[in-house]
């Protein structure tokens, strides 16, 4: 795994929201945010979801979005 700075980040969200609230990770075009989040899943957790917006139909887009997580 690349290192970046930004994993560190990641834990602590993990450990300090417990699963409350979602993460979104913004930023530049072609930087790894997907890189990233895959191996965080991947490594902090037994299984994911993998949500890629750039590999949705248009129509998908235009949806209303609710997430909802057990507690």
């Amino acid at each position: 795994m690349m290192k970046r700075k930004i994993y560190q980040k990641l834990l602590d969200w993990k450990r300090n929201r417990k699963g409350e609230i979602a993460l979104l990770i913004e930023g530049a075009r072609r930087i790894g945010k997907s890189y990233i989040a895959e191996e965080f899943a991947k490594k902090e957790y037994d299984s994911y979801i993998l949500v890629d917006f750039n590999k949705v139909p248009p129509q998908v887009m235009v949806l209303p979005v609710v997430i909802i997580f057990p507690r």
